[in-house]
C-alpha cells in the first residue's frame, strides 16, 4: 500500500537567495490577500462563489500586467488559490474559523506541487514520430544533490536521514530566521508488523499528558512552563523597542527562538511517544476531543496548546497506518464518569482525580478508568469486545 509521509530537513540558502524567497513569500500573500478580497467581492454581488480555476485564469492575465509575478515559479503561485479553496472547506465543514488576511507572521511556506525530472512524449510535427525526452520541474535534485529551484538556484539541504520513496513535492518553510525543506514522499508502507498488545485506550490529561488502559502513565513535559519566565522577559524587552528598528528585530528573532525551542522539544516528545504506541498496539482508542472549544476556557487554554493532543493525535494516526495498525477516535461522552468495573455511573467534577464506585467497589485514578472506558467502547465499535 502506497502512503504519503513528510521528511523535514534543514536547509541553508546564501543571503541572496533568502531575499529572494522572502520576496516570493511576500508575493504570495498579496495573492492569497487579494484572492479572499476578491472572493468576497463576488459573493456580495453575484450571491455565488469565485472558483479556484477562475482565480487562476484572472492570474493569468495579472502577469501580462504586473512584471513583479513573474519573477516567481508558477507553481507557488498557483498553489496559493489551493489553500484558499482548502480554507474555505474546513470552514463549512466546522474544522476551522472563516478565512483572515494573512500578515507577514502568517504566510511562511511555498509549495512546488511537481518535483524531480520526469520523461514527457512529445511529437515531431515534420517526421511524426514520438520522441521522449527529460523535463525538469521547477523543483528537483541536482547531480550534488542541492536541491535545485527555478529562478532561484541550488540550495544545500541538510539530508540527516535518506529519502526513502519518490518525491511528489516540496514545501520551503521559514521558521525565525531559518529555513527548512519539507519533501512530501510517496512509499510503500509496511503491514505485516507483529504487534505486542491487540489494543489500548488512551485517556489525555492536563496533569498527566496521557494514562494508558494497562495503566501506564505517560508525565506531562511541560516544555512552554520551563522556558516561560526567559520568554516573559525576552517579550517584555522586545515590547519596550521601537517597532522595526534593528534591535527589535534582533530581539523579535530571540523571540522566537526561544517559541521554535519549545515547538521541537515538544514535536520530539510527540513523534517518540507516538512511535512507541504505534509499534505496540494494534489497535488504539482516543477521545474525540474538539480541541477549539475546550480551550475557551481560559484558565485551561494555555495548558492544551501546550500538551499539543491534537498533534499527537495526527501522529499517531499516520503511523499506526503506516505499521498495520489502526487508530479509532470514539465519543468522550461520560468516559470519566462510568465505572469500568460494573458501567454505573459516578458523578463528579473535574478536581476529584479518583474514581470511586459504590456499586462495585472499583477504586482507580480518574484517568486510568476513562482510557479502560475508551478501549471498550473503541473495542465495541470494531465488534472485537469479548461478551464472555
Amino acid at each position: 500500500m502506497l502512503e504519503r509521509m513528510n521528511y523535514k530537513y534543514e536547509m541553508f540558502p546564501n543571503e541572496e537567495q533568502m531575499q529572494t524567497l522572502d520576496r516570493w513569500l511576500s508575493i504570495c500573500r498579496q495573492q492569497y490577500n487579494s484572492a479572499l478580497l476578491d472572493k468576497q467581492r463576488f459573493y456580495q454581488k453575484n450571491k455565488t462563489g469565485l472558483s479556484r480555476t477562475q482565480l487562476q485564469k484572472q492570474q493569468k492575465a495579472d502577469k501580462q500586467r504586473v512584471p513583479l509575478l513573474k519573477t516567481i515559479p508558477s507553481q507557488p503561485l498557483q498553489e496559493v488559490f489551493f489553500r484558499l479553496e482548502r480554507a474555505y472547506k474546513n470552514f463549512f465543514k466546522g474544522r476551522a474559523r472563516y478565512p483572515k488576511i494573512k500578515k507577514y507572521k502568517d504566510y511562511n511556506s511555498l509549495t512546488f506541487t511537481q518535483f524531480g525530472i520526469d520523461k514527457q512524449k512529445r511529437k515531431d510535427k515534420k517526421t511524426g514520430k514520438v520522441k521522449v525526452r527529460d523535463v525538469r520541474y521547477a523543483a528537483s535534485l541536482d547531480d550534488n544533490n542541492y536541491l535545485l529551484i527555478s529562478k532561484l538556484g541550488a540550495v544545500y539541504v541538510n539530508f540527516q536521514r535518506p529519502l526513502e520513496g519518490k518525491v511528489k513535492q516540496v514545501t520551503i518553510k521559514r521558521q525565525g530566521s531559518r529555513w527548512f525543506a519539507i519533501f512530501s514522499v510517496e512509499r510503500h508502507v509496511n503491514e505485516t508488523v507483529d504487534f505486542p498488545v491487540q489494543s489500548t485506550g488512551i485517556d489525555v490529561g492536563i496533569q498527566k499528558f496521557a494514562v494508558l488502559s494497562d495503566g501506564t502513565t505517560v508525565e506531562k513535559p511541560k516544555f512552554l512552563l520551563k522556558e516561560e519566565k526567559k520568554l516573559n522577559r525576552a517579550q517584555k524587552k522586545l515590547s519596550r523597542m521601537k517597532k522595526g528598528s534593528n534591535n527589535w528585530k534582533k530581539q523579535l528573532q530571540k523571540v522566537q527562538h526561544i517559541h521554535m525551542k519549545v515547538a521541537n522539544q515538544r514535536r520530539d516528545f510527540l513523534h517518540k511517544l507516538s512511535y512507541r504506541v504505534s509499534k505496540t498496539y494494534k489497535f488504539v482508542f482516543v477521545e474525540d476531543l474538539i480541541i477549539r472549544n475546550m480551550v475557551k476556557n481560559r484558565h485551561l487554554a494555555k495548558a492544551i496548546y501546550d500538551a499539543g493532543w491534537d498533534a499527537f493525535t495526527n501522529m499517531l494516526a499516520y503511523k499506526c497506518n503506516n505499521k498495520g495498525g489502526k487508530l479509532e477516535k470514539i465519543k468522550p461522552h461520560y468516559t470519566s464518569q462510568d465505572c469500568s468495573g460494573c458501567e454505573a455511573r459516578v458523578q463528579k467534577s473535574l478536581s476529584v482525580r479518583t474514581h470511586v464506585c459504590k456499586s462495585c467497589g472499583t477504586i482507580l485514578n480518574r484517568d486510568h478508568n476513562a482510557a479502560i472506558n475508551i478501549e471498550k467502547a473503541g473495542l465495541a465499535s470494531l465488534g472485537l469486545l469479548s461478551t464472555a
